[in-house]
């Protein structure tokens, strides 16, 4: 289920922020849809040093 952004233009760092958030809120700009599910998924697909997998991996590969 995608996460709704709510853009809030006080909460800006940089003028660039400000005016891309000032965008999204009056609506002239169309705000990301973020799933984390998705992309936690997505990201199980990256390869993953042999230093990081867990032991029991490491062994199966020997």
């Amino acid at each position: 289920m995608p996460d709704e952004v709510k853009p809030d233009p006080k909460q800006a760092t940089t003028q660039d922020a400000e005016l891309a958030a000032e965008g999204m809120a009056s609506g002239k700009e169309q705000t990301p849809n973020v799933d984390v599910n998705a992309d936690y998924e997505a990201s199980k697909q990256y390869s993953v040093s042999d230093i990081d997998r867990p032991k029991q991996q490491k062994n199966s590969k020997e």
